[in-house]
């Protein structure tokens, strides 16, 4: 019997896509660089991302949350009421597949380890939804401190000795729709984290000292 470790979601994919009797119930997409997920497909399907990231911003523009590959993405927006208030765009050119509800649940009740799976992406989702409202208690300087911290869990990043490399697609906008800091305030707090050396900027590549040496941070 295979372990059940060893059940990755591509595997998952390709047992589902050639036991689907719909070829509509499994759909793998690429999703274009800056191009917007049309949400109503959300309705019948939930996301599966295979390679790139997704963003999710809301009617302002401002960016709630950053989706890394293996992420699921099962709640329907459409239960929530908020199809016309989200958009999710990819950050570069994202693999990802679109998996049918019912059919995904039906499938699912003879492997109780599929549910396990899709029950740890979606409380790991959940998770980071919480961290990231917790975001909106702080204000200042510790706003973009956090901020960073988020993203260096949502994303997945590897460190590279002290320091995390933010991806390319995280600049000094993005930054700031996400962290929610105006342009004035991040310039100010990037130069005093910049002059104790908690962060790099070379190139347009921003690096983050780890936040786990919380003495540096906390100075």
């Amino acid at each position: 019997m295979e372990k059940r470790n060893s059940w990755t979601w591509l595997s998952l994919v390709d047992e589902l896509e050639t036991n689907s009797p719909e070829a509509s119930w499994v759909i793998r997409e690429i999703l274009p660089e800056a191009k917007p997920f049309e949400i109503q497909k959300l309705e019948p399907h939930f996301i599966l991302i295979l390679e790139g990231v997704l963003r999710l911003e809301n009617q302002n523009k401002q960016i709630l949350h950053y989706f890394a590959p293996d992420s699921v993405l099962y709640q329907s927006p459409y239960e929530l009421r908020v199809q016309d208030k989200l958009m999710l765009v990819a950050e570069a050119d994202a693999k990802i597949v679109l998996l049918h509800r019912e059919f995904f649940l039906n499938y699912a009740a003879n492997k109780p380890h599929y549910y396990e799976k899709l029950m740890r992406a979606t409380m790991a989702n959940a998770a980071s939804f919480m961290f990231e409202l917790m975001r909106n208690d702080i204000t200042g300087e510790d706003k973009l401190m956090y901020s960073f911290q988020q993203l260096i869990h949502s994303l997945n990043l590897e460190s590279r000795g002290e320091f995390y490399e933010l991806p390319h697609f995280i600049n000094l906008q993005s930054l700031s729709r996400y962290s929610h800091v105006s342009r004035k305030s991040m310039y100010t707090y990037l130069e005093k984290l910049e002059r104790r050396g908690l962060i790099k900027r070379q190139r347009n590549i921003l690096s983050v000292k780890n936040p786990s040496l919380r003495n540096e941070w906390n100075e």
